[in-house]
């Protein structure tokens, strides 16, 4: 098992370890709130060509209260495929296969990931980086395709996932 320190200054984030535990995912998909009328479509896994960092853009919430969110927005369900907390506990929202709704014309070949807290604010925390890259790294290993790497803002007129989220230096340390 690995750790991994960092040093978070400004809007940038450091490894200063080389060494980190294993990843656990809790699978909350069946408590969450679902749309009585409609479904999210359904896709093969190797049409996946895209992970996308996201921030919930509030603070104090949690899966429920996203998916409660995108419900009222007309949406089958909460729009990502993982949450990851401020004390970095990663809930799997949606299947891989799902196409669900996180960034608007980019939903079917992407993975979304959603940091909770408004990461525009205020730095995200050692947790939620940890496991971010964990995440990322696994998601790597497990779909077929060369995975990319992206910001919301990247793909879309957004200041998600927060200025505080440095996405050329992530995609540096997910590299490996």
């Amino acid at each position: 098992m690995k750790k991994a320190w960092w040093i978070i200054s400004g809007l940038t984030i450091t490894a200063i370890g080389t060494t980190m535990t294993a990843l656990q995912i809790n699978n909350v998909i069946d408590i969450l709130p679902k749309s009585k009328s409609k479904n999210y479509g359904k896709r093969a896994l190797s049409s996946i060509k895209n992970i996308v960092v996201h921030h919930s853009a509030i603070d104090g919430f949690g899966p429920v209260d996203y998916a409660l969110w995108h419900l009222k927005r007309g949406w089958p369900g909460i729009g990502y495929h993982y949450v990851i907390d401020k004390d970095g506990k990663v809930d799997k929202t949606n299947e891989l296969s799902t196409i669900s709704y996180h960034v608007k014309g980019h939903n079917t070949a992407s993975v979304g990931i959603s940091l909770s807290g408004n990461l525009s604010k205020h730095k995200p925390t050692k947790a939620q980086i940890d496991s971010l890259i964990k995440l990322i790294k696994e998601l790597k290993n497990e779909l077929p395709n060369k995975l990319f790497v992206k910001g919301h803002r990247e793909l879309s007129s957004t200041q998600c996932p927060g200025k505080f989220v440095d996405m050329d230096f992530l995609r540096k340390l997910v590299k490996g």
